[in-house]
Formats: C-alpha cells, sequence, structure tokens
C-alpha cells in the first residue's frame, strides 16, 4: 500500500546541522540548505502513531508496538512541489559561471581519453597514488571563470526529464537562465507564474532569530545568555511531498488524513494531508526510451545517500564495477562522479534519549557516470526510480532505505572524443 503526503509548513521549519550548539553566550543554531529525510521520516512515523493510538504523547508512542511497525514503512521524501509540479535538487553535472554579467553553462562530461591525450591532461586519477587513472575517465572544465552566485537550487521536473534524456545544450540552459534571472527582478508576487521562471526554484531563505535564555526558576532573563536560531522558510506556495509504502502488516491508514504537528526542531508547526497521485515510482517514457539499450548512464541523487567508502558506492568492486548481488540484470562500470564535498548528517533520538552519530552524506544533486557492460539500464529506471542506492549501514537505528536517503533518478549521457591536432 502507497500513500502520497503533502506536507506545507506554517512556521519556518529549524533543522540543525552537525555543528555543536550549546549553553555559550553567542551560540548559533545553523541550519541545513534542505529538510533532512530522516526529519521527515521520524515525524511522519511520530504522526501516524498519534492517529492509529488516539494519543497524543510521543513518549506514550515509543512505547508501543505501534511505532515497531511503523518503522518497517519506506518513505521516500522529501522532494519539493510548486505550481502542481515537482522540483529536484540542481544536478552537480552543470557548472554554471559569469561572463560579463550573463549566465553560462557547461555541461560535464567524463572524455575518453585516446593516443597522447591520454597523458596531456594532468589527470591523476583520485588520491595521492592516482588510484583509479586507468578507470576514471577525465573531464573538461572551463578555465577561469567566475562562479555564478545566483544559481538556482533546483530544477522542475519537466527541465529534469529533458536533462536526464540530454536533449539540453549549453545554449538551452544559458537562454533560460538569463531569463529566470530577468524574472528575480520583477514582482515576487508574479515570480512563479512567469514562464522563463518555471523551470527553476532559488534556495531557501533562512530566518535568522536572536533569543535570551530562561532561568527556569525565576522564568527571567539569563544574563549574557542570547543566543541565535537559523531556520528554512519554505514559500507560501511550495510544499514538501513524500510517498509512504507501508508493508504487509495489520497497520491500517488513518481515515481522512489531515492534521498539524510539529517538524524539526523547537516544534514548529505544518500540515500534514493525503493526496491523490499516481506515486512516485514511475519513471517518465520519454527517460525509458532513452535509456533502452543505452551504452552509458547516470546516477542523480535527489536526496542524500550513505556510502560504506565515502563517495563510493559499496555496490562497487574494486575495479568500480557494480556486483552481482546489488542488480543482477545490468551490469554497470562507473567513469566519473560529480560529487561535492559530504553533508554531516545527524540527530537526536526521542526513543534512545540521545545524539545520534555524524555520518558523511553524499549531498543531493551528486551525479555517477556508469558504461553499461552487460545488460538493458531501461531495467534500473523501472525498479529503481526514485528508490534508494544507498548502502546498508553498520550502525543499529540508521534507516536508510526506509528513511528516503540516496532516492536516485536514472539518464543517459554521451563522453566527448578528445580531438587530435
Amino acid at each position: 500500500m502507497k500513500k502520497l503526503l503533502q506536507i506545507q509548513p506554517v512556521d519556518p521549519i529549524i533543522t540543525r546541522d552537525g555543528r555543536p550548539f550549546g549553553e555559550t553566550p553567542g551560540a548559533v543554531a545553523h541550519s541545513m540548505d534542505e529538510l533532512s529525510p530522516s526529519v521527515l521520516a521520524g515525524t511522519i512515523r511520530t504522526l501516524l502513531g498519534k492517529l492509529l493510538s488516539d494519543s497524543s504523547s510521543s513518549h506514550h508512542i515509543f512505547r508501543s508496538d505501534i511505532l515497531s511497525k511503523l518503522m518497517k514503512a519506506v518513505i521516500r521524501g522529501p522532494l519539493y512541489r510548486r505550481n502542481e509540479q515537482l522540483f529536484y535538487p540542481l544536478p552537480k553535472d552543470i557548472s554554471l559561471y559569469e561572463e560579463l554579467g550573463q549566465a553560462k553553462a557547461s555541461i560535464q562530461r567524463p572524455n575518453e581519453p585516446t593516443g597522447i591525450a591520454a597523458y596531456s591532461q594532468g589527470f591523476l586519477g583520485t588520491g595521492k597514488d592516482g588510484q583509479y587513472e586507468e578507470i576514471l575517465w577525465p573531464v573538461s572544465v572551463p578555465d577561469n571563470v567566475k562562479s555564478w552566485n545566483n544559481s538556482p537550487a533546483f530544477i522542475s521536473e519537466e527541465w529534469m526529464i529533458q536533462w536526464l534524456s540530454d536533449s539540453l545544450t549549453e545554449d538551452d540552459w544559458a537562454r533560460a537562465l538569463g531569463q529566470w534571472q530577468a524574472s528575480l527582478s520583477r514582482d515576487a508576487e508574479h515570480l512563479a507564474s512567469t514562464e522563463e521562471a518555471k523551470h527553476f526554484m532559488s534556495s531557501f531563505v533562512r530566518d535568522i532569530r536572536t533569543h535570551v535564555a530562561i532561568n527556569p526558576d525565576t522564568y527571567s532573563s539569563k544574563d549574557q545568555a542570547l543566543f541565535t536560531t537559523e531556520s528554512l522558510v519554505i514559500p507560501p506556495d511550495v510544499s514538501l511531498v513524500a510517498e509512504v509504502e507501508y508493508p504487509d502488516s495489520d497497520v491500517s491508514w488513518p481515515e481522512d488524513f489531515s492534521a498539524l504537528h510539529t517538524i524539526g526542531g523547537k516544534r514548529r508547526l505544518a500540515h500534514f494531508r493525503e493526496i491523490q497521485g499516481e506515486g512516485l515510482n514511475s519513471c517518465p517514457n520519454e527517460v525509458l526510451r532513452k535509456l533502452d539499450g543505452a551504452a552509458y548512464v547516470r546516477m542523480v541523487l535527489t536526496t542524500p545517500a550513505y556510502f560504506a567508502k565515502g563517495w563510493l558506492p559499496g555496490w562497487l568492486d574494486k575495479e568500480l564495477q557494480s556486483t552481482a548481488n546489488w542488480n543482477n540484470q545490468v551490469q554497470l562500470q562507473l567513469r566519473w562522479a560529480c560529487v561535492p564535498r559530504w553533508q554531516p548528517v545527524s540527530g537526536w533520538s526521542y526513543a534512545k534519549k540521545g545524539e545520534k552519530a555524524v555520518r558523511r552524506m553524499v549531498p543531493a544533486g551528486s551525479v555517477y557516470f556508469f558504461q553499461v557492460k552487460n545488460g538493458n539500464p531501461r531495467h534500473l529506471a523501472e525498479t529503481l526510480w526514485l528508490k534508494s542506492v544507498s548502502d546498508a549501514n553498520r550502525r543499529k537505528g540508521s534507516f536508510d532505505h526506509e528513511d528516503g536517503f540516496g532516492l536516485a533518478l536514472w539518464g543517459v549521457w554521451e563522453p566527448e572524443k578528445y580531438k587530435s591536432n
């Protein structure tokens, strides 16, 4: 049984990063750029437990057997929706920069080195010893360019489908981004309705508030005890979408699902309701046709992923080929990956009443380039579209597959051959 939920935040959401935050005067609770999948998954499970047990107490839920059954539910999200269209994080295989005040784009694709070009690019693989230099292919990047500070954080599903189908050129990106850049200076009320702005969405604004600590005995303010909190402001026309997949069990689904519930830190409120839809795991036909028999495929992460080997998925062997126990119908060979700096993800366990260990995640938007060695990659999109590709975590209590970490999209790409002069 699968259900779709729409979450509309009422207040700015506090979703702290892994930096310490204590009683030190002047402490700042820094916020992450997006809502962590584990925060959303824990909130949904707690809300479902309250609705199914007719209890408003979280402590009662944690001691009951209902929550243990709900832990088996798979929750995929969050994705963001604006004007009835989903939005995904900007993929990292497109480099945006500024030239003479105009937005420009450079498509990042691995290049198969041939002949003398293989030794003239200064490519040493990864690590101090040039590990994998005979397996990975180098990528050409523009020289002496200035990064574009106004880069969008999300792209629409329509634009992502074209990108995964490899049908967008650098000129297409530059033209659309130029129109979007021009629309940012217009009236904010008309921004979402303009044709040129519909494919892009900016990063969320942070609400910064200064507070004073309160003495619990006298209920008066403490001297020199100011602290600051950051929170994400989700625009009123943007909502979060998550899919809940129930396993075969005796846990029912609440009737007329609609409720206000806290989310994130400081008990900020959001409205949760069930919506109708086909689910999140249906790959568009346009992408399926491109993937059918393709020789090269891309994997784009839409949520942060945990991999046992750091930036490398654990389902790749020493030769960077996919293992048989990961997917026995398709064998992949890694050729390159566009991965930014690792993202810290931790949290607080209300069940164990303690901090969760900080883990290094591969950020959303990261892109992995594969060459198909065997099988039809169409099968990947049919079975793994917006499903988790994370590795199993050795720590008990980390349910990455169930919490929505590592949701992936699949597309095609073509390598560029080096041209000899």
